[in-house]
């Protein structure tokens, strides 16, 4: 019986039910096959195959093609004309990094055939005309053949004798040494036997189509299971995860499976929109399969945890173990986590934790199920090949029909790994060596480790070896034959390092250099590279670099470091120090050398803070920190990379004479920002140009609007209550690679907002035009013609886009909100008369603590105007008011704290959500009587838009705040009312430093508590400052259109609602 065979007997007994439907980015079908029109197509590419000169039995053809339906039609073409298929990666994207591993391949198999389609076609050319002579030529002997050209058959369909050997399954990506594990037409049939435990299976996967769990698992076992599969490309999944979750329970799925990372990435805030959630229903599912990369239990626990409310059931999800050279599966339904001592693990002992005092030393470990039907599992002593009874960690081996033949061309490799045998006469067969560290303990296997040689990052496969050429390559001060590359961590394996011996111990080379290098070569971050002396790597007898041995002997400080370079690894706990600094190097690829602020290199506000951090620890550990305590965000935005990196060198050097050097500078540079913030403050609170005086605007309702910010947290509901009340066209202003993104962007901040209800949705399709453009950019970087043609058409301008970020400088955010603002106003004085609706915010006031704020003020003295939001925020909104006072008709709306919406709605955290996540998770609350103003965003912008609608509300000011006080505690008793939590009150001047006691870097405030550190002193000045709004009152009241505030109670459980909906609870 072959593969072929058996698809043909589904055939001839339902040809016409779907086989394979390919979905796009809506989740639209694009590609379709019945069973009976899928063998029709293997049949047509097959015949032309069979009609080539030269293409003798058994050759090798390469498939690549972009995701889509055709590459496994070339796939059973080639088992049809007796051709062996070797499915390569996607010629497309990374063309340069594909067309390496398509050289390697091709070499290696000797293949002189390539199928695609013509997209792929056309990019592998497009890249060779482009490629290094010798790259070009190691593919200039493989043709390059699109099949849409195949549409009628060249003949009959060929149904000659076929080889064993089904295709070769490729493990290594970019790779000099490329793998290829020949499956076997029995290896299929054996496996599918074990994998797929119910009838007619329905799959969903987004899983790439060459590698194993994609392509075995969801296309042939679908096909020769008489099941069916709804497939997405990869990328889809990344761009819209919740797609997959919608498909399987759209199509009533009973199968799919993913990496952990997928399901960690489900998890993440806002990644599965709320549309979604209300519809899904996942009681379809029968297998659902973690696997392909290191389960970590903590995801297993979160996602069931979350879905269980959807209908995923723990009978039907679960972990697996797998690897290709077994063709697939090894073991399967692993649902029990186990804590076990981790030091004892290190010692190659399973001690399991039973004891409270044992928790502090436990690790968790994800069971990876019992082993599948006739494979035939082992735990055996690498060393000894003796086999290890329960609870002994040994290296997993594992026979049976499922193991593959071996590698292709490799005799040497597949003996040592396919043909290993077992010491002591304990059996007569040959095992596979998977090269995984394990345990069984109560019948089911526990992968704890790797000793072999692939490292599984992000479930993609990479070899050590190209690791270890790329370091030897990039520095002559590498001894060759010397280095050896491993994954670091427990549990999550994404985390590279290497040790390498040096020619000259006294002179190291340039470890940035050398992991730029490797990151040039193979696209891969090492996290760790550790310099040591030569001959002092663990070696075999043969001269065998001993990966995971030197790996262990790095852990147990066997190793004698000349010099480092590290960065703290994230999936671990056991807080090791990093090199200082080495986040800029690691992440951001510098060397230490350039003269640009770290914002200038790109450094986001969490790692801001980091660094910060580490500036201040570094000068606590050297008796310095009361000048630490002057470290602030401020003086981190200006300061170089360069002049870190100096300052940590000088530091090791003459700590005493840098002390009072680093204490200068500190109060040189703060003195300097703070005075050029003022200057340019106060330049920038004016117009830029002088425009002429405009018309007034007509009095009837606008025909077209304009709005800036539909992107940020509030702009989707301006953008939706535009939609509800007025029935102008609507153009939104949206960054993007291009008009097509820019909009799906919009519609998916739609989404994740919760705003996008049907009837939004089509309206959105009616009437809003995406404007593809830039906010800080002069005239948004539109064309003059495009320009002109939005000023003559726009009659109403909603001006809500600015950049909110709490630690930034007023100079790093004046591009955007000083910027954006002048070209939006600019835009307000040319062409048709228009009328301006600045959404400008409370914080133009800063830390005022006044008894009353009114909607009269405007702070023109710049008083307590501290940081760069409040301040930028301010100066634009006098520019607006200079605006009104040379004749533009305006409106200037100032929320306070806009919360989720009423129903929990909301794409993005701010401070409001991050704090109240944080006094939810650790139970302390603030007592104090600072007003807290909290609407709802929904309700914000449609009281925003309907009092917008009255002509008489022009030239007004509007505090959109709530109109009944309250504070932090009201809120806290709301909130444990709501989750039955309780809470351990503070007031304001001791609840700071229990925030600082309890939170860690995983915690959503955890980039903003220095802000709030800072901010201590003026939040409780102003503790009984209140907000006057009158006129917004009065003018939401008389409008037909406006909403009440909804209560406190309402508005408060909208805010727990939107934390459980992101997990942030």
């Amino acid at each position: 019986m072959s593969v072929i065979k058996v698809v043909e007997a589904w055939a001839e007994s339902q040809p016409d039910k779907l086989l394979f439907s390919f979905l796009d980015v809506t989740g639209a079908e694009v590609e379709r096959h019945t069973y009976a029109s899928f063998l029709a197509r293997a049949d047509v590419i097959a015949s032309h195959l069979a009609a080539r000169r030269g293409l003798e039995p058994q050759s090798r053809v390469m498939l690549a093609f972009p995701p889509g339906l055709e590459m496994i039609c070339a796939l059973f073409a080639c088992a049809r004309a007796g051709v062996i298929a070797v499915p390569v990666v996607e010629p497309t994207g990374h063309a340069m990094a594909a067309l390496l591993r398509i050289a390697h391949v091709a070499y290696d198999c000797g293949a002189t055939l390539l199928l695609s389609n013509s997209e792929g076609r056309n990019a592998l050319k497009a890249g060779l005309a482009l490629a290094e002579p010798w790259l070009a030529g190691a593919l200039a002997g493989v043709e390059l053949l699109a099949t849409e050209s195949m549409i009628e058959a060249a003949g009959p369909a060929p149904r000659g004798p076929r080889g064993e050997i089904f295709f070769l399954q490729y493990t290594s990506g970019s790779t000099s040494r490329p793998k290829g594990v020949m499956v076997s037409q029995s290896n299929l049939i054996a496996n599918r036997a074990l994998v797929v435990d119910h009838d007619q299976p329905i799959g969903v996967s987004w899983l790439p189509q060459q590698h194993d769990m994609g392509l075995i698992g969801y296309f042939i076992y679908a096909a020769m299971s008489g099941g069916q599969t709804f497939a997405l490309a990869p990328a889809t999944f990344i761009q819209n995860p919740g797609l997959w979750l919608d498909t399987i329970s759209r199509y009533r799925a009973t199968a799919s499976s993913a990496p952990n990372f997928a399901f960690e990435y489900c998890l993440k805030p806002g990644r599965i929109p709320e549309e979604i959630l209300t519809r899904l229903d996942l009681s379809s599912l029968k297998f659902l399969m973690n696997a392909a990369e290191p389960v970590r239990p903590e995801t297993y626990r979160r996602f069931l945890q979350k879905f269980r409310k959807y209908g995923l059931t723990p009978q039907s999800f679960f972990a697996a173990y797998g690897l290709a050279e077994n063709t697939l599966a090894v073991a399967s339904y692993g649902r029990k986590p186990l804590s076990v001592d981790r030091r004892a693990l290190a010692r190659n002992r399973v001690h399991v934790t039973s004891a409270a005092f044992a928790i502090d030393s436990a690790v968790q470990i994800m069971s990876s199920g019992v082993a599948l039907g006739d494979n035939e599992l082992r735990i055996v002593d690498p060393q000894t090949r003796a086999t290890l009874g329960e609870d002994q960690v040994g290296e997993i081996w594992v026979t049976g029909p499922s193991k593959c033949l071996g590698y292709w061309r490799n005799p040497e490799l597949t003996q040592e790994i396919f043909e290993a045998r077992l010491t002591g006469g304990a059996s007569n067969r040959d095992f596979l060596r998977t090269q995984d560290l394990g345990f069984i303990h109560d019948g089911e296997v526990y992968v704890c480790g790797r000793i072999k040689d692939m490292i599984i990052i992000r479930g993609q496969n990479i070899y050590p070896q190209d690791i270890e050429a790329a370091v030897e390559a990039a520095s002559p001060a590498i001894r060759r034959g010397g280095v050896a590359a491993f994954a670091l961590g427990d549990e999550h394996l994404g985390h590279i390092g290497v040790v390498a011996e040096v020619s000259e111990p006294q002179a190291p080379p340039d470890a940035a250099a050398i992991v730029a290098a490797v990151r040039r070569a193979l696209a891969v971050d090492i996290g760790d590279i550790i310099f040591i002396p030569p001959r002092t790597l663990p070696k075999t007898s043969s001269g065998k670099v001993m990966r995971f041995l030197a790996r262990d002997w790095l852990s147990a400080g066997r190793l004698k470091v000349l010099a480092s370079l590290s960065r703290r690894d994230e999936s671990q706990d056991d807080g090791a120090a990093a090199a200082p600094f080495s986040i800029l190097r690691t992440r951001y690829r510098l060397t230490g050398d350039e003269r640009i602020t770290l914002l200038e290199a790109g450094v986001d506000s969490f790692d801001l803070v980091t660094l910060m951090h580490e500036v201040k620890e570094m000068l606590g550990e050297r008796g310095e920190s009361l000048l630490g305590k002057h470290v602030d965000v401020r003086l981190m935005q200006n300061i170089t990379v360069a002049d870190l990196f100096e300052l940590q060198r000088r530091f090791e050097a003459a700590p005493d004479d840098v002390a009072v050097e680093m204490s200068r500078f500190v109060a040189r540079t703060r003195a300097a920002c703070l005075a050029e913030e003022e200057a340019l403050m106060r330049k920038d609170r004016t117009l830029p140009f002088e425009p002429e005086r405009p018309r007034a605007p007509p009095a009837e309702a606008p025909e077209c609007v304009f709005l800036t910010g539909g992107t940020g947290f509030l702009g989707p509901f301006v953008l939706a209550s535009l939609l509800a009340q007025t029935q102008a066209e609507i153009n939104v202003l949206v960054r993007g690679q291009n008009s097509e993104e820019a909009r799906a962007r919009l519609l998916a901040q739609a989404r994740d907002s919760g705003v996008a209800s049907p009837e939004m949705v089509a309206a959105f399709e009616r009437r809003v035009k995406v404007v593809h453009g830039a906010l800080d950019q002069k005239r948004f970087g539109l064309s003059p013609d495009a320009w002109r043609q939005l000023a003559n058409k726009t009659d109403a301008i909603y001006h809500g886009g600015a950049l909110v970020n709490y630690l930034f400088t007023y100079q790093n955010m004046r591009d955007a909100n000083i910027g954006g603002t002048a070209e939006t106003l600019r835009l307000a004085f040319e062409g048709r008369p228009k009328q301006f609706n600045a959404i400008s915010t409370t914080f133009i006031f800063g830390w005022a603590n006044k008894d009353v704020l009114y909607e009269s003020d405007n702070n023109d003295g710049m008083e307590r105007l501290d940081f760069g939001y409040s301040q930028s925020k301010w100066a634009s909104e006098q520019m607006v008011l200079d605006a009104r006072r040379r004749g533009l008709a305006t409106r200037v709306f100032r929320p306070a704290l806009i919360t989720p919406s009423v129903t929990g709605g909301g794409a993005a955290f701010d401070i409001t959500t991050r704090l109240i996540a944080f006094i939810i998770k650790y139970g302390i609350g603030v007592d104090a009587m600072n007003q807290v103003s909290f609407t709802p965003a929904d309700v914000t912008a449609n009281n925003i838009v309907a009092i917008a609608q009255s002509p008489d509300t022009l030239g007004g000011t509007f505090h959109v705040t709530r109109d009944a006080y309250a504070n932090m505690r009201n809120v806290t008793e709301i909130i444990a009312r709501r989750t039955g939590s309780r809470f351990q009150m503070f007031q304001l001047k001791d609840f700071v430093p229990e925030v600082i006691r309890r939170c860690t870097r995983d915690d959503l405030i955890f980039p903003l508590v220095d802000f709030l550190i800072g901010s201590i002193d003026n939040i409780s000045a102003m503790e009984f400052k209140r907000y006057d709004s009158t006129a917004y009152q009065a003018a939401r009241d008389a409008s037909p259109l406006g909403l009440p505030d909804p209560s406190l109670e309402d508005t408060v459980g909208a805010i727990v609602t939107f934390l459980e909906r992101h997990s942030a609870i």
